[in-house]
């Protein structure tokens, strides 16, 4: 983001304590072909990134859509959408708000700046095709590597996690989806991450998995009972891995109903100086 990474432009940041006890969102624990990719970002003296991602569409086409990229300035953006409905439509909006979201960012966008503006894109393009709506949702995590700390902002997107030593963390937004309104006043919700946590970032299709249980208390549960582990404690784990277990997961909590697109992004936090364990 280069030297426009620090300006705040229109967004007001919540500063919060990663694990808050009165009022917090704290959770602590009393397949299908899975696009996979992996990204890994390197900084002197900072962290590393890795990235996995798994995916399972309802019916056809993914209305979802989820892509990682280096940023201006050496932090790494992680961007997940998901658009209105399901199938080819939905699978458009989604795919327009992450190309042009990730377009944005990478020429050195201010963060704000570059969601308002696909924000007027859709707007635009919806009143171009005479629709009466046309949106999708912006989940969207940008993370200094130098800095060590994450910026999320959220627009209509599913809760995200923060897993630290078996505790988990939620992270929530209100905010509208893009494409509904012209006018945006964006926050974000920052934390400082440490080697050795995970960030999971999902589609709505993997929070509501199951119906008797709105506010996915199954998925804290799953991360601090099942995800960590042996394995993942001795970074035996991949993030592709815990991606595709989450999924699965979310999958098997669907049987005898329809479900939706489904979509996980799981980012692990590594030393900066080590040598890149294979994903």
């Amino acid at each position: 983001m280069g030297a426009n990474r620090k300006k705040k432009v229109g967004s007001k940041p919540q500063k919060v304590n990663m694990y808050r006890k009165a009022g917090s969102d704290l959770c602590q624990s009393a397949a299908s072909p899975a696009r996979q990719l992996r990204e890994r970002g390197r900084a002197a003296g900072g962290i590393d990134i890795r990235v996995g991602y798994a995916a399972a569409a309802a019916a056809g086409i993914s209305g979802d859509a989820a892509v990682s990229c280096g940023l201006p300035g050496g932090s790494r953006a992680l961007i997940l959408s998901d658009g209105m409905g399901k199938g080819i439509k939905a699978a458009a909006g989604s795919r327009l708000v992450v190309t042009r979201l990730r377009r944005n960012l990478k020429a050195g966008m201010p963060v704000a700046a570059a969601i308002k503006e696909v924000n007027r894109y859709m707007i635009e393009q919806a009143e171009g095709a005479d629709m009466s709506e046309e949106f999708a949702t912006v989940d969207l995590t940008v993370i200094d590597r130098q800095s060590r700390r994450a910026r999320f902002y959220k627009m209509g997107a599913a809760t995200s996690f923060i897993m630290r030593g078996g505790r988990v963390r939620k992270i929530k937004g209100t905010a509208l989806p893009v494409g509904i309104i012209p006018k945006l006043r964006l926050t974000h919700i920052s934390a400082v991450l440490k080697e050795g946590d995970l960030i999971v970032m999902v589609s709505d299709g993997i929070t509501d998995a199951d119906r008797n249980d709105l506010e996915a208390r199954w998925l804290c549960d799953y991360l601090s009972e099942e995800i960590y582990s042996a394995d993942f404690d001795t970074g035996r784990m991949s993030a592709r891995q815990i991606a595709a277990d989450i999924l699965a997961e979310a999958e098997a909590r669907y049987v005898g109903r329809e479900r939706d697109d489904l979509t996980v992004a799981a980012a692990l936090i590594v030393n900066g100086g080590t040598d890149g364990a294979k994903e």
